[in-house]
């Protein structure tokens, strides 16, 4: 009788293997980002008048936050819709767009930005557009918040308290750092696709490079180049530039929502409520799950440092706004998205059959 002949498992290549260690260094980082801002927000309270806080919210604000929210992310859709025109000559739809940002915005609830492949990946397959000509878009997307961002903490700048700039100093040289940024790379995009060319067109690089290699990223240029056009159309500044302000005036309106379910109006002015926001959207950078821990902890130190509210009814606003505006009114939207599309999906292709 033979032995049967040994068969040897093929070797992963070692840079699959690197890049895998990398995304789990990332994600173990992003986790660590968060217990360590969790951890900061939450010691030295006292979790049993946090909870006795969060139950007498008033139920029906919050139900105007989590509707507020998706309204909100709906304004995000449309703006998208009009950044991606260029790509195409036929329509794009509103409610692919929509469902592509909700269901990106959930898988980042467990995965820091890996939200932004799916949502890539969900419009492109629905739309059947270029995933190189829509990737810009979300570049530009990304970018005109950050933009906003920093008009709204530049704005907060002159006003933030003292105790607030002593507690948390990097506030005002982050702020300027973003404002730098953003703009240098709102004016870099458009010509991303020049420099490609341009990089390509170097006689040595492209005797060492495949063809099939230099083909692509040629055809990656020219994507990206189309992807960009609504930065070069000033036809399109008007509505961009609306619905972005109609996008970050939604998500202020969160906060002050979540500041009439705790019933702080008496206490927490207009003003604070907008440097709570401000400061807030910054937490929001924190690369950490779902924005855990660095939201709870900027968000209730405003609250404390701006308007003096105590740290367990500080930290009881924030862990609510959190769950309903980054939980609840994402999570369920996304699951609808995902059935009704997947419903869509099954008709056509019966339909094809």
């Amino acid at each position: 009788m033979t032995e049967p002949p040994i068969t040897v498992a093929p070797q992963e290549p070692q840079s699959a293997k690197s890049s895998q260690l990398s995304q789990i260094g990332k994600r173990l980082a992003a986790v660590a980002f968060g217990l360590l801002f969790l951890w900061l927000a939450f010691k030295d309270c006292d979790v049993n008048q946090i909870w006795t806080y969060a139950k007498g919210v008033s139920p029906v604000y919050l139900a105007l936050l989590c509707l507020c929210v998706i309204i909100g992310h709906l304004f995000r859709a449309w703006r998208w819709k009009i950044l991606l025109r260029p790509l195409t000559e036929r329509k794009i739809s509103v409610w692919n767009c929509f469902c592509a940002v909700m269901i990106g915005y959930a898988v980042n609830l467990v995965i820091p930005r890996g939200g932004e492949v799916v949502r890539l990946l969900s419009l492109s397959k629905s739309e059947d557009l270029p995933w190189a000509g829509v990737l810009p878009t979300m570049f530009i997307d990304r970018l005109l918040d950050l933009a906003v961002l920093c008009f709204i903490f530049g704005t907060c700048i002159p006003v933030l308290p003292q105790a607030l700039l002593a507690k948390i100093p990097f506030l005002t040289l982050g702020g300027v750092l973003m404002i730098i940024g953003s703009l240098t790379m709102l004016v870099l995009l458009p010509r991303m696709a020049d420099f490609i060319n341009m990089i390509l067109s170097i006689k040595k690089l492209r005797t060492l490079l495949p063809q099939k290699s230099i083909t692509i990223a040629e055809s990656l240029a020219d994507q990206f180049k189309v992807g960009t056009k609504s930065l070069t159309d000033a036809s399109s500044y008007p509505a961009i530039a609306g619905l972005s302000f109609v996008i970050w005036f939604s998500y202020w309106l969160n906060c002050y929502l979540a500041i009439l379910a705790f019933h702080l109006q008496s206490q927490v002015s207009l003003l604070q409520t907008y440097i709570v926001f401000a400061v807030g959207s910054i937490g929001v950078l924190i690369p950490s799950p779902g924005s855990v821990g660095g939201y709870h902890y900027f968000v209730s130190q405003g609250l404390i440092l701006s308007a003096g509210v105590n740290k367990d009814e500080a930290l009881a606003y924030a862990t609510v706004l959190h769950i309903m505006a980054f939980v609840v009114a994402i999570c369920i939207p996304a699951f609808i998205c995902v059935v009704i599309q997947s419903n869509q999906t099954k008709k056509s292709e019966t339909a094809a059959k």
